[in-house]
């Protein structure tokens, strides 16, 4: 199962969105993960079906084979800061914005809603 976390629900122009991603095995046989690049999840931020923002944008990941296990009971954190800004470099403008996020290469997925509150500027 995976859980979409911020540190806030709501965020002034000025503030980084913290992103956390946990990875959690609540079944009783351990889980294995393969992953074809160095990269492991990813996260966008999106309003009104548009893609404002994606943490794997102008990344470069090592292109590696590994798996990941998880036990029973255990989990796995990512982590991910954002901004504020679109896949420009452009302050978004203020509004609710859902989060994304996912597992590269599984079917794990999960979101979550913010507030970009305040004047820009």
């Amino acid at each position: 199962m995976l859980i979409i976390r911020t540190d806030k629900t709501a965020y002034r122009p000025e503030e980084t969105v913290l992103i956390t991603l946990l990875l959690q095995n609540d079944g009783k046989e351990a889980r294995e993960y393969r992953f074809y690049t160095a990269q492991r999840f990813d996260v966008t931020a999106e309003r009104d079906g548009q893609t404002l923002w994606q943490w794997s944008h102008d990344r470069l990941f090592a292109q590696v084979l590994t798996t990941l296990v998880i036990q029973p009971g255990d989990s796995r954190v990512f982590k991910a800061d954002w901004k504020q800004t679109d896949l420009r470099g452009r302050t978004v403008p203020r509004g609710p914005v859902t989060l994304k996020g996912w597992i590269i290469g599984t079917g794990e997925r999960a979101e979550t809603k913010i507030e970009l509150t305040g004047r820009v500027g």
